[in-house]
């Protein structure tokens, strides 16, 4: 342990500091709006799991509204596309305004380990120099006020929005059609369906009155050019009201592809759901087929699941899986990634009701 984490008053600020960005008795109650049976499956889940993880007392949520943040940013990549059993969704949720504080401290990380603007992808871990910078960016991550969501959904699971059967993806793809927002083939709707609702639910869960909502989702089949962006973004404009609270107003809605020319700043925050989603898809296939102790994961991955082992002094974790058990029945369950060593310079803060 460091000389100044061992300083008491050195402690003792950054236990006010964790305290003051913790969110503190959350309010879980997002689904109000409608009947229960009226809410997709995947939000349903959602909500379901943030309380039952609540209620283990193992739930910390990130206080965005705290040193005056005004703004929420949203940033979400996806993987399962290629190979694997299941379909990630990840998400990061975090406070606009603490963004830069967070680039500084990867542009360390970019320096140190001569990255350029290499982009921190989960396919390029074959990259020594990347899988050395890893552990430096992950501490940074760590230290960015915000809410890391990820949702792994058993590919055997046809669509998280009605009937297990085709009728119901041809009955979402009418209705998207329907309302001008058509255009996709109907296992594109599902995917945007389930991003969608996802990012308005989490968007719902930790915006405040007043605040402004931006968006980045990485480049991806669903919004591959801008009339599929726009016509996302008015699909997220629809939604958002089903999981908004009464009398939350939100000033301001953007949403954007990365930025061409590249902006390093917002591709380094894209880049923890991207890491996050990938080795998240990787693991939970092979769980399906080996004993955990058994389970190699990709050259990397392995120190992006340590990382989700433990929330951050700013950053905080979870991660859910929908699937489908023996008897063909969709549950639900939160993955569990624990240490069986405690890294020694660990420092455990603890966070007061």
């Amino acid at each position: 342990m460091s000389q100044q984490a061992e300083d008491p008053d050195y402690k003792r600020r950054l236990i006010e500091f964790a305290n003051h960005l913790a969110l503190k008795h959350p309010d879980l109650n997002i689904l109000r709006n409608h009947p229960r049976n009226e809410y997709p499956i995947l939000t349903e889940s959602l909500e379901c799991l943030l309380r039952e993880r609540d209620a283990k007392r193992k739930l910390i949520l990130p206080n965005l509204s705290a040193f005056g943040n005004n703004a929420i940013g949203l940033f979400s990549d996806y993987s399962g596309e290629s190979s694997g059993n299941y379909y990630a969704y990840s998400v990061l949720v975090c406070g606009y305004n603490f963004i830069s504080t967070f680039s500084e401290k990867a542009n360390r990380v970019r320096d140190h380990f001569h990255l350029g603007d290499k982009e921190i992808a989960f396919k390029d871990f074959g990259m020594g120099q990347l899988r050395a910078a890893l552990p430096e960016y992950l501490s940074a991550a760590d230290t960015l006020p915000g809410f890391l969501c990820t949702v792994a959904v058993d590919k055997r699971i046809k669509t998280l929005f009605g009937p297990q059967d085709k009728s119901t993806s041809k009955k979402l793809v009418e209705l998207l059609e329907e309302n001008r927002l058509g255009g996709r083939k109907s296992r594109e709707v599902e995917k945007l369906l389930r991003i969608v609702h996802m990012i308005a639910f989490l968007a719902a869960l930790l915006v405040a009155d007043g605040q402004k909502l931006f968006w980045m989702s990485d480049n991806d089949a669903v919004c591959a050019n801008s009339k599929l962006h726009e016509s996302m973004m008015a699909l997220f404009d629809r939604v958002l009201p089903i999981y908004t609270r009464p009398g939350v107003t939100l000033p301001l809605i953007g949403g954007a592809l990365p930025f061409n020319p590249r902006s390093i700043e917002m591709n380094d925050l894209l880049s923890l759901p991207d890491i996050v989603a990938g080795s998240i898809a990787q693991y939970l296939s092979k769980t399906d087929t080996q004993k955990k102790e058994d389970i190699v994961v990709k050259v990397g991955a392995e120190k992006v699941l340590c990382f989700l082992a433990r929330d951050g002094i700013g950053l905080k974790k979870t991660t859910f899986v929908i699937r489908l058990n023996a008897d063909g029945i969709i549950e639900r369950g939160t993955v569990d990634v624990s240490l069986v060593n405690q890294p020694s310079n660990a420092t455990f803060i603890p966070i007061f009701d």
